[in-house]
């Protein structure tokens, strides 16, 4: 008994000193999920019925124009985008309801698919909660957008925002200080200061993981390599090893949405 509790407390310390921790964001390559040519016209065919139907075509057209990266119209390849298998599940009024006799939306769930030459590409399920105004009429538009942002997400190389969190350190406060000038955008005044915290303890293996990430965020992979094994080496966490796995995947992204970008994707 004794034991468990003295886990529980353990797991519950861990869990308040990472939710301590301070978020450095980063951006990162992601590439399309399919390597279509960048101007492949999508015709987007729309399999609902009603309102949803309008606003799902134009909520998909207006993202595809705004991307950039395919094409509405032209005499390209040409791939079909179909979203079908639309389902509205409708939730009923509770009896102190003024409108109890009208059923009203909470999500929409629909199947996108990429089909090239009569071949399924890309599948994806996807599913959105739907708001109602006071008369619980529904808000096709916003439900609709939400959906084509999800899907052409995963159809269009983009930069993706992301955090990594850095710990405090007791008694090395320049640790902390480095981490909020990064997560302000300050990264050459958090690098000052890392390196003002390896002056007070050469082994202090925080900083050597937030040195690490500056140099991701300036895309040096080579020294943010070699300032995740140091930490890694001075204070042997799993959170240093994944994070020098995550640079070799960050590279091969990088190279796979460029060649995207630049048409030679194959």
């Amino acid at each position: 008994m004794y034991s468990l509790v003295r886990k529980t407390l353990l797991v519950a310390v861990a869990w308040v000193l990472s939710s301590c921790a301070t978020q450095v964001y980063l951006s990162k390559w992601e590439p399309s999920q399919v390597d279509l040519p960048r101007g492949t016209v999508l015709h987007v065919d729309v399999e609902a019925r009603g309102p949803l139907r309008h606003e799902l075509r134009r909520a998909f057209t207006q993202q595809i124009a705004a991307d950039g990266y395919y094409s509405l119209h032209g005499n390209g390849p040409c791939t079909h985008l179909r979203l079908h298998h639309v389902h509205v599940n409708m939730v009923e009024p509770s009896k102190d309801d003024k409108h109890r006799k009208r059923a009203y939306p909470n999500r929409v769930e629909l199947r996108a698919d990429v089909i090239c030459n009569y071949q399924r590409i890309y599948r994806r399920e996807v599913s959105e909660y739907v708001s109602c105004d006071y008369e619980y009429r529904p808000d096709w538009e916003e439900a609709a957008e939400d959906i084509a942002a999800e899907v052409m997400r995963d159809l269009t190389p983009h930069l993706r925002r992301y955090s990594m969190g850095v710990d405090a350190v007791e008694g090395n406060p320049a640790v902390e200080q480095a981490a909020l000038a990064c997560a302000a955008g300050n990264w050459e005044q958090g690098r000052a200061l890392a390196h003002a915290a390896l002056q007070q303890n050469p082994a202090e293996a925080e900083a050597c993981y937030l040195l690490g990430i500056i140099e991701r965020n300036a895309r040096n992979y080579s020294a943010s390599d070699s300032w995740f094994r140091k930490a890694h080496s001075l204070k042997p966490e799993s959170k240093y090893a994944s994070a020098l796995r995550g640079n070799a995947q960050l590279q091969q992204d990088e190279r796979r949405a460029h060649a995207q970008l630049n048409g030679n994707a194959g």
